[in-house]
C-alpha cells in the first residue's frame, strides 16, 4: 500500500525528479510525495504519473520496490526459456 503526502514547496528550485518515471519536471508550488505504508522509499511524482492515477502509480512503485533477482537466478531464468522466447 502507498500513501501520498502532499507538501508547499519552499526551495526556490523550478525543477523536480519523478521517483516514478525519473523524468525532470517544472516543480510547482506544491508537491507530492509517494511512500510506502512505513514511511519509506519516499520520493516526488510528476504531474503525469499522478494523471495515471493511483492503481497505476501503486503498481509501479511496488515494482520499483521490489528487490531485485540476484545474478546467478537471473541467468537461470534466462537458460530456461526456449530459444525465440
Amino acid at each position: 500500500m502507498i500513501q501520498f503526502q502532499i507538501e508547499c514547496r519552499n526551495s526556490s528550485l523550478n525543477q523536480g525528479a519523478c521517483c516514478i518515471c525519473e523524468h525532470s519536471f517544472e516543480a510547482k508550488e506544491a508537491k507530492v510525495i509517494v511512500c510506502d505504508d512505513q514511511g519509506e522509499n519516499c520520493g516526488e511524482v510528476c504531474p503525469t504519473c499522478i494523471s495515471q492515477g493511483y492503481g497505476w502509480i501503486q503498481e509501479q512503485f511496488t515494482h520499483l520496490s521490489a528487490p531485485l533477482p540476484s545474478v546467478r537466478k537471473a541467468r537461470t531464468l534466462k537458460q530456461r526459456l526456449p530459444i525465440g522466447a
